[in-house]
């Protein structure tokens, strides 16, 4: 058995312009025989013109609703086709977030890495300069790591709270991303350390041990 499928919007509307037109045409001819009409033949000529002029006026009725459903029909099946659509771009972001938190948790050994060197170094200075702690590295990892994701995506995700700096002045500071602040972090730990002509003139000053004499 043959399916067939229900016209569309378009092809009702076509339709209904066709029946518009032979409604403005009976009402002309209606209008033109009623005030030539005489005879009996012209008067039912006239009737059977007046009473087709119902009908299709009342297919007219009949077409715009038929109209108003297909509109109604195709726009609800045009959402279920974007519903589809967003259903598999959502499942492709899906996999796309499972594959970012896989390379966020590779990331941690490397982190944890750096933090657990950090403070190895941090306790094997032996004199640490008073302003050291104020830029603590490993405190402003994080946001180290943020500037550096808001650099390399273009700003298209956002850095630190409070960053003015577009992601192009950002990358022209060292100060704000991991190696620079590392290079710095870790400059600022020899600051206390004496210079090789300072260890030099201490050694010349206080010379070697003397020697007990035997009395």
């Amino acid at each position: 058995m043959a399916i067939f499928s229900k016209p569309t919007a378009a092809t009702l509307t076509a339709r209904l312009g066709d029946v518009l037109a032979e409604i403005n045409q009976l009402h002309v001819d209606i209008a033109a025989l009623s005030e030539s009409a005489t005879t009996d033949a012209e008067h039912h000529r006239l009737n059977v013109m007046r009473s087709r002029l119902d009908t299709t006026r009342a297919k007219e009725s009949r077409l715009r609703a038929e109209i108003a459903s297909a509109v109604e029909h195709e726009q609800l099946a045009e959402q279920n086709a974007a519903f589809d659509a967003a259903v598999a771009i959502g499942n492709q972001a899906a996999q796309a977030g499972a594959e970012l938190a896989k390379v966020i948790a590779g990331i941690w050994p490397a982190v944890r890495k750096l933090i657990e060197l950090d403070d190895a170094f941090c306790a094997a200075v032996p004199v640490k300069p008073p302003d050291w702690d104020e830029h603590a590295f490993t405190r402003d990892l994080i946001s180290l790591i943020l500037n550096e994701m808001y650099v390399t995506s273009d700003g298209r995700l956002r850095g630190t709270t409070g960053l003015v700096q577009s992601p192009q002045q950002l990358a022209q500071n060292p100060l704000f991303n991991i190696e620079g602040a590392l290079r710095e972090h870790l400059a600022m730990g020899f600051k206390a350390r004496p210079s090789k002509q300072e260890s030099a003139q201490s050694t010349s000053t206080t010379g070697p041990e003397p020697v007990a004499q035997e009395s």
